[in-house]
């Protein structure tokens, strides 16, 4: 007996609709759960991002889920450092429309400048962790744990840091084991202790740490182990020598401790970045 064979559907294409009155321009991504389109807005005239669950996606119900929870959530949020929401369309396949971002994700940012044989000025850091550490402490005012802070899911659009993709954002307490992206969640994402607004704290430790070196912090293991399970992060101040800047650093140090109580604040992280900024205005 031969098994049925799975047929891949395929994304849209240019000029296909994927609501009414939203045509493609181009297909962006394909994630495990959804589809990323450049989208052409007939009612504004302009050009917008849709964000729909991807029809080959394993778990359809559970993707449309979370998909129309974040669809409730930026169109209702409003901070300059997240990503703004314009509509939700619900039904069995939601679709989230979305503003379109321009500049570039902070890993593209980072690893072309370091191909450069540069790096980034630490006055850089600051700016994007003051904006980064605001947005934060927005979204936890709201109850709202985002857990999956890295590189790819951050904008530079200069002046401003985006913010996106709020898929795996739940409240304060228990969720299921793993839950986030490998190398950048916090040990107790790892482990699936009760989760506080500490496990974002280390998602900006994580990224500052990968803006002052182009390195991760944790590698990823192919059988399942967690390298910020059996080690600390290797220190950033030893990585990257700098005349001042010193308490910046160390507060990235701070971000990445294993136990979410010995961690800075998301407060602290705005403040000392602020002070450097001030300090350092030329």
């Amino acid at each position: 007996m031969k098994t049925e064979e799975v047929i891949e559907i395929k994304p849209l294409e240019e000029g296909d609709t994927l609501i009414e009155n939203y045509k493609v321009i181009t297909h962006m991504r394909r994630g495990k759960d959804c589809d990323l389109y450049h989208l052409w807005s007939e009612e504004r005239m302009c050009s917008v991002i849709g964000k729909t669950v991807q029809p080959n996606a394993a778990a359809k119900e559970k993707a449309a889920a979370r998909l129309t929870r974040e669809g409730e959530l930026i169109t209702k949020l409003s901070h300059p450092n997240l990503l703004r929401g314009y509509e939700l369309h619900r039904g069995d396949v939601p679709v989230v429309i979305q503003e379109t971002l321009t500049g570039e994700t902070i890993s593209h940012l980072v690893r072309q400048t370091y191909k450069q044989g540069e790096e980034l000025p630490l006055i850089q850091l600051a700016q994007f962790g003051k904006q980064l550490s605001s947005v934060i402490n927005y979204l936890h005012s709201k109850d709202i744990l985002h857990l999956d802070i890295k590189p790819s899911n951050i904008i530079s659009q200069p002046p401003l840091a985006k913010l996106f993709d709020l898929n795996l954002i739940t409240e304060p307490g228990t969720v299921r084991k793993g839950t986030g992206t490998k190398p950048y969640m916090s040990p107790e994402q790892a482990k699936g202790d009760p989760l506080t607004a500490q496990a974002d704290v280390w998602g900006i430790g994580v990224v500052l740490f990968f803006m002052a070196t182009c390195e991760r912090p944790f590698e990823t293991f192919d059988d399942g182990r967690y390298d910020q399970l059996v080690r600390r992060a290797v220190p950033v101040s030893s990585l990257r020598q700098a005349k001042e800047g010193d308490e910046l650093l160390k507060m990235i140090d701070r971000c990445l401790e294993p136990k979410p109580d010995h961690r800075t604040s998301v407060q602290e992280i705005f403040e000392i970045c602020q002070n450097y900024i001030t300090q350092n205005k030329q």
